[in-house]
């Protein structure tokens, strides 16, 4: 039996559509490929359940949405976890199977999704390939016949991609499936052979709808190259010359390394990086683009795009971007990225860090006992705000604009020396302190930064995670190190378990505030503590006090709060919500959430039992809706919203940052589901524009709506 597969225009077509082709095609399948965008793909993007993603995935959306209605037996769409050994792929490419099941109500046998993953799962690729070719009735000899078919077509269309021709070209040339334009763009253009333009981006921008032909816009006033021209060879080697480089994700890192090889060599004299609003991934790489390109004197326009970007704006800046002169610099950048601190300091060495929540505590508490200055963290105000998104990239998530306005503030008052913890994997996070010193350092401040990653696994981690201690330290004796972390281990736990308690007490106490006034002198009392004993000390005396508070006998709303964990521990970024929610004058809420500092220390460093039994249950939990791992705590925030409803809770509120990646994966899975699970849901999405009344007033609106699912007096005080 033949069945009819379809792929989506858009996404990870772009990049692996022969290898589908080929792979598919040996299995006897018919392949549908969704129409190129139009008016009916533009009106079906509403089926994307929320407006958060960008506009490659609405697109996705709509693009699936056609082959659906086009009676497609199965959709293909893979699940591009990571395609080589040392770095993943966008979240987006991670989720896209999950979103589009969920968002479009479709059964998990629709969906044929294969998942790569090659950093953790080595090979399984190809297991899951042969369960694909199984369920089209195809047997393990066929199966492979399959998966080296389509690899030759996918070697095919990269070798002709090296010739000159775009993606598009070579799937016309190969397939027939894209159609060449002949339309005359600009009759009045001049064509100049000497003019070599790059135009980067994610093809999947640049060539859809929303790219507004760009590329062949330029081709009438020159010669263009785009990222698929270039060697992945050559792209590898030149994105290796920035620290950690080779654990970019794997497509930007193509972008990224094709930019700088065509601009270190000297083959173009224009740069054009495309990107789409809201891009995460792009915000990263943007500011290493343009900064190399500064360095050589080659024109640079960044071009923002999105469903509502108009035609004839577009026009005028690439118009006028082509009259740009460019001032060529006689020797090329080969400088590797200077992300690094000298062994030997002669300077005292002055510590400053950004926060979150209050792990500045235990940071300082290490540094003290190590005999190191630190300068205090200041809390975020809006002057951090602003100072960080001064120099920030326009789409780089809310944490990097805070934490980089943070810096800002220790730097003008003496730090040398910035600590950020790290780790390269599937959301940004792992790419601030690089962008952070990039962006600081155009300003003319002078300082190190040292970047902590987790020790684990030791065998491949420890060297380099010693390393950055002894130098955050000063090279300070081990036993310093460890009697200072020790202490500062103790500090974030006993602040985690106080502050736990503080928000159940805030729901049941008779004297709205007594808990809070607690609170306030337990901290100081902790911060001040030399001492293991002391600490437990300070702690038990605290839980003494707070039990002694009356209590009123009630049933309070429960409401959960999930989300990005930055975003739910930094209270200025969240605008309070956990004091705001346990303050309603005829409600009582209490307010619970399992993301802390010591939570995530005790699951992802000590491997403590009932942290891990606890994140086995969460991810088992979101399984049927989102089986693997998208960054952040992406996948966590699903999990977490399906116990909530076991666990009896009355609602869930849903923390994430501007065009956050993880979060917005989950937030497209969690809208639909939430329907389906009859849970109360709330996603709020915060940046540094966010409207205190408006914030406010759907919180009251929410908590109306909770209080009206129980008996009317529920949670009355």
């Amino acid at each position: 039996m033949s069945y009819r597969v379809g792929i989506p225009r858009g996404l990870a077509y772009y990049y692996i559509f022969p290898f589908m082709q080929g792979f598919l095609r040996t299995l006897g399948a018919e392949v549908v490929v969704s129409p190129p965008a139009d008016a009916l793909t533009v009106a079906a993007m509403n089926c994307c359940p929320t407006d958060e993603p960008c506009v490659s995935v609405k697109l996705y959306f709509a693009h699936t949405k056609r082959l659906v209605d086009a009676g497609v037996d199965y959709l293909f769409i893979p699940v591009l976890s990571s395609i080589e050994k040392d770095n993943y792929c966008c979240p987006k490419l991670i989720g896209a199977a999950a979103m589009i099941r969920n968002g479009l109500g479709l059964n998990e046998e629709q969906v044929l999704a294969p998942e790569w993953n090659e950093r953790e799962k080595p090979g399984v690729w190809r297991r899951n390939l042969l369960a694909i070719a199984s369920r089209l009735g195809a047997g393990p000899e066929l199966g492979e016949a399959a998966i080296q078919a389509g690899w030759a077509e996918q070697v095919a269309s990269e070798k002709l991609a090296l010739k000159g021709l775009t993606l598009p070209e070579v799937f016309h040339q190969l397939y027939g499936v894209e159609k060449p334009r002949r339309q005359l763009f600009d009759p009045a253009a001049q064509y100049n052979g000497e003019q070599v333009i790059a135009v980067l981006g994610h093809p999947y921008v640049v060539y859809d709808m929303v790219g507004h032909h760009v590329v062949d816009r330029l081709r009438e006033y020159g010669r263009v190259i785009t990222a698929e021209m270039v060697p992945a060879e050559d792209c590898r080697q030149e994105v290796a010359t920035l620290y950690e480089g080779t654990r970019m994700w794997a497509y930007e890192a193509r972008i990224l390394g094709a930019g700088f090889s065509l601009l270190r060599k000297g083959v173009i004299n224009k740069l054009v990086l495309v990107e789409a609003f809201e891009c995460g991934p792009a915000s990263v790489i943007e500011p290493f683009l343009e900064e190399e390109a500064a360095k050589l004197g080659i024109p640079f326009l960044l071009l923002t795009v999105d469903e509502h970007t108009g035609e004839a704006g577009l026009v005028t800046r690439l118009e006028a971007f082509i009259d740009t002169s460019t001032n060529l610099k006689n020797n090329p950048s080969k400088e590797k990225d200077s992300f690094s601190i000298p062994a030997a300091r002669k300077e005292k060495i002055k510590i400053g860090a950004p926060g979150m929540g209050l792990l500045d505590i235990a940071l300082e508490t290490v540094l003290n006992e190590c005999k190191v200055e630190m300068i205090p963290t200041p809390s975020v105000t809006k002057r951090t705000v602003e100072l960080g998104k001064e120099v920030a990239p326009e789409f780089i998530c809310y944490p990097l604009v805070t934490t980089l306005g943070q810096i800002r503030e220790v730097l003008e008052q003496g730090a040398n020396t910035i600590v950020m913890v790290g780790g390269k994997g599937r959301c940004r996070f792992g790419w601030y302190a690089q962008l952070q010193e990039l962006l600081l350092k155009r300003l003319g401040f002078d300082f190190h930064f040292v970047i902590i990653d987790s020790p684990l696994p030791l065998r491949e981690c420890w060297p380099s995670f010693w390393q950055a201690l002894r130098k955050a330290t000063n090279n300070a004796p081990l036993w310093r190190i460890a009697r200072g972390m020790y202490l500062g281990y103790h500090k974030m736990a006993a602040l985690d378990q106080a502050e736990k308690l503080v928000r159940r007490k805030r729901a049941y106490e008779s004297k709205r505030g007594e808990a809070d006034k607690l609170w306030r002198d337990f901290v100081d009392r902790i911060k001040k503590a030399a001492s293991v004993r002391e600490t437990a000390r300070i702690f038990n005396a605290f839980q003494e006090e707070l039990a002694a508070i009356p209590e009123m006998a009630i049933r309070p709303l429960r409401v959960k709060i999930i989300g990005e964990i930055y975003t739910v521990l930094e209270s200025f970024v969240n605008q309070e919500i956990e004091r705001f929610l346990a303050s309603r004058q005829e409600l009582r809420v209490e307010v619970v959430r399992e993301l802390s500092a010591t939570q995530w220390f005790d699951l992802h460093v000590l491997r403590r039992r009932r942290e891990v039994n606890r994140y086995e249950a969460v991810i088992a939990a979101a399984a049927p809706y989102l089986n693997v791992c998208v960054g952040g705590h992406g996948q966590e925030s699903v999990g977490e919203a399906v116990l909530a409803v076991r666990e009896g809770y009355d609602g869930v509120i849903h923390l994430l940052p501007f065009t956050c990646m993880p979060e917005i994966v989950a937030q497209n899975i969690l809208v639909p589901l939430s329907e389906k699970l009859d849970l109360p849901f709330l996603s709020l999405v915060i940046n540094e524009k966010t409207d205190t009344v408006g914030w406010e007033t759907r919180l009251e609106a929410f908590l109306e709506v909770l209080a009206e699912r129980r008996e009317p007096s529920a949670g009355k005080s």
